[in-house]
């Protein structure tokens, strides 16, 4: 059984070491801003969401933008929080 746990531990240890490496961030992308743990989130803009944040300068559809929700269980935006990014940040 302890063989069994070892071998288990390596396959787990050896995916998780290849999953880090191969889903690192692009390094041509580098200017996203803050990521999923610091609560934002990347969408491509699209004609439903131009009814909400239509008024913010430069927004139009299918540009790429980070924001954050009002709440964990609404669906708005923070418009406070909404930025311009870089298109290879929503890839």
């Amino acid at each position: 059984m302890a063989l069994g746990m070892r071998v288990f531990l390596t396959i787990i240890l050896t995916l998780s070491f290849f999953m880090m490496v191969t889903c690192e961030d692009n390094p041509e992308c580098a200017s996203c801003g803050g990521g999923l743990l610091d609560g934002f989130l990347f969408k491509e803009v699209t004609q439903d969401d131009l009814a909400e944040i239509g008024n913010i300068e430069g927004m139009n559809i299918g540009i790429c933008i980070r924001y954050q929700l009002l709440g964990l269980t609404e669906e708005e935006f923070d418009l406070e929080t909404i930025a311009i990014v870089d298109d290879c940040c929503c890839e």
